[in-house]
């Protein structure tokens, strides 16, 4: 370690596993995301499935209240959608952060600031990803409350007005 002390490539190490904290977390977003996404596309499938079935047996307005439940699902993939793409532009901007930093000290450029930008606008990233699910969610939820409505019927309504309400 001629060129580096020992403590600088310690700093540059410990300067880059924030980066990489925030990538292991976004990571993990990804992956409930998918999960979701992917559920998500199970009952859109099974809604597609249903329509066409009601549709055979003259059913127009069972088909009509799929249709109408198969829109919200479509909403939700595309906010599902939305925050994965957030959420590997933000893994992009932090891995290349962290490989800046290691490239700053490296070439021992003075420009601290362009790591920082990166995980600024990684973050920025993560949180509008966030608010896509967040959106997403309250789709989920208002979908799931019309379509237990709708298959326990009026009685079901009027004996639990605050949940439905």
């Amino acid at each position: 370690m001629t060129a580096f002390g020992l403590s600088t490539v310690l700093s540059v190490i410990s300067a880059m596993i924030t980066p990489a904290i925030l990538i292991l977390a976004t990571g993990s977003l990804v992956a409930s995301t998918l999960t979701r996404l992917a559920r998500v596309v199970d009952r859109a499938r099974e809604l597609l499935a249903d329509i066409v079935a009601a549709r055979e047996n003259g059913d127009e307005e069972r088909a009509a209240t799929y249709a109408r439940w198969l829109h919200a699902y479509q909403r939700r993939s595309s906010f599902a959608e939305r925050a994965l793409t957030l959420y590997y532009v933000a893994i992009f901007l932090f891995v290349t952060a962290s490989l800046t930093i290691a490239i700053e000290h490296l070439s021992r450029a003075s420009i601290p600031w362009f790591s920082l930008v990166l995980v600024l606008a990684g973050a920025a990233a993560l949180c509008a990803g966030t608010a896509a699910l967040v959106i997403e969610t309250n789709i989920a939820t208002g979908t799931l409350r019309a379509e237990i409505a709708e298959t326990l019927g009026a009685s079901w309504r009027a004996a639990t007005p605050d949940v439905v309400g």
